[in-house]
């Protein structure tokens, strides 16, 4: 059992802690020096454990083996649908959300789908989250805001929310259980101007408008899962899929940077 705990790069297997390689996910343990030491790509082993996404591109579907470490860096994004770029020059002089905006919107026709979609996943809202606000508490003026709920292995869920209102202005709460099982706490921290175009950066990466709402990716039993609705003037999207490492695409790159941005400001944090 293995899964990715925001504690310093900690890794927890069962029930053992020890310290993470760059890149290790839930369910695929990377040995960087092992991968380097045994570069024949053929070996069972170094496609189960080295895979990267530039490797996956051209190798994916040579085996079952690859095809199942390949498919966290396999993009599922809507290629039909236009692409949305980001800046954060662009989104500073974009207009504010609406107050209808700043919440989970899953009523046609903003969205124009079913109402299935809007259901959050396999998770279910810790005790006191109901709200279905995309900002944090207080916060009433935005250019982005952001919810998201994280979930690694049993721990209770991690909800953020997030309002960028400029490009070096922005807030993050998070409420989550201390050292994964201990006490619920809330608390809110400012987002500087790097983190701000790091978050705009990674939503740019993912694709995020163009994800697909339902899981789509293979995730390890007891990983990481996640479900995160964005929304900008005019536009929302809401996603949920597993969460793999560093070379995993679509919803893993925002999480993952969303959790880099997380262990800035608080320690202990399942996310």
């Amino acid at each position: 059992m293995k899964f990715k705990f925001g504690i310093g790069g900690i890794v927890l297997v069962a029930g053992l802690a020890f310290m993470a390689p760059a890149h290790a996910t839930p369910g695929r343990h990377v040995d960087l020096a092992w991968c380097a030491a045994h570069p024949d790509t053929s070996d069972p082993g170094w496609r189960q454990s080295c895979v990267t996404r530039a490797w996956c591109a051209a190798h994916w579907n040579e085996d079952r083996i690859t095809r199942i470490t390949c498919d966290p860096m396999r993009s599922r994004a809507d290629q039909k649908l236009p692409r949305v770029t980001l800046s954060p020059a662009g989104l500073a002089a974009s207009h504010d959300l609406s107050e209808a905006e700043t919440h989970v919107d899953c009523t046609p026709p903003f969205h124009s789908r079913d109402a299935s979609l809007c259901a959050w996943g396999p998770m279910r809202l810790p005790v006191g989250e109901k709200d279905d606000s995309l900002l944090p508490p207080g916060m009433k003026m935005a250019k982005l805001g952001l919810y998201a709920q994280m979930a690694v292995w049993t721990f209770p869920i991690t909800v953020v929310r997030l309002g960028i209102a400029s490009a070096n202005s922005g807030t993050i709460t998070l409420s989550w259980n201390r050292n994964g099982n201990g006490p619920r706490a809330t608390e809110s921290a400012t987002l500087n101007a790097r983190e701000i175009a790091q978050l705009i950066a990674a939503l740019n990466e993912s694709d995020f408008w163009r994800l697909p709402h339902e899981p789509r990716h293979m995730g390890p039993t007891d990983g990481e899962i996640a479900t995160v609705a964005a929304g900008i003037a005019g536009r929302q999207n809401q996603v949920n899929d597993s969460i793999g490492d560093s070379e995993a695409v679509d919803l893993s790159i925002l999480v993952n940077a969303l959790s880099t941005i997380i262990r800035n400001h608080w320690q202990n944090v399942p996310a």
